[in-house]
């Protein structure tokens, strides 16, 4: 039987039962200052990281906004 998975940033990721946004970011250091997150194509707010639950086959999007010049 296969691994239960997600969609992150559009690659197969082993899911976690409980798993949050937030805890999917620490594990994966992202710890840029400007960040969207879209869990099935949803924006998420950042006050909403915490509290938002992945569940399993979710597609989850972490962006990093930068600037250039």
């Amino acid at each position: 039987m296969s691994e239960p998975l997600i969609q992150l940033n559009n690659r197969p990721y082993p899911f976690k039962d409980g798993a949050t946004i937030a805890s999917l970011m620490a594990e994966n250091n992202y710890d840029f200052p400007s960040l969207i997150v879209k869990v099935n194509g949803s924006l998420v707010d950042e006050d909403s990281w915490h509290s938002t639950v992945i569940n399993v086959n979710d597609n989850v999007e972490i962006i990093h906004l930068f600037g250039g010049g």
